[in-house]
């Protein structure tokens, strides 16, 4: 009776840690995200505009990757080319995680043509769609 407990437990274990852990964190504004440390952790990039709102970032814990959705305000003048180098549409492979809030040309795809600009950030290990006439980005990484 020991010996099949102690087997479940060890089943358990190893179940849990094969699956993995997604967090979902939302901030209203930047100023609520850096109070909360969402920056100094890394959770989010320490490059996002001053004006970032409506925050939202699903992170797995086990493999480092996240994906993170924002707003800005366009009259800020935000440039995503002071930071990352623009890509084909095409290029940046999909992201891992998925949330009902991702949009689904997000990368894009042959079906349509892209309403996003689109490039790496990083070294290649982020990506970046943004779409500056009305301040909506959205940004991912690969496995680190």
């Amino acid at each position: 009776m020991k010996y099949s407990i102690n087997l479940m437990i060890v089943l358990l274990f190893f179940s849990i840690s094969a699956c993995s852990e997604t967090v979902d964190s939302e901030y209203s504004t930047l100023n609520v995200a850096t109070k909360e440390n969402a920056i100094r952790t890394g959770l989010i990039p320490e490059w996002l505009p001053t004006t970032s709102r409506q925050i939202t970032v699903a992170y797995d814990i086990s493999t480092n990757e996240k994906i993170l959705a924002f707003q800005y305000k366009i009259a800020e003048g935000w440039n995503p080319l002071e930071i990352c180098e623009q890509i084909d549409p095409l290029e940046p492979p999909k992201p891992q995680i998925s949330r009902p809030w991702w949009p689904t040309d997000v990368p894009a795809d042959n079906t349509n043509p892209p309403r996003h600009t689109f490039y790496t950030c990083e070294n290649g290990e982020s990506f970046l769609a943004a779409h500056p006439k009305i301040g909506q980005v959205f940004y991912w990484n690969t496995k680190i």
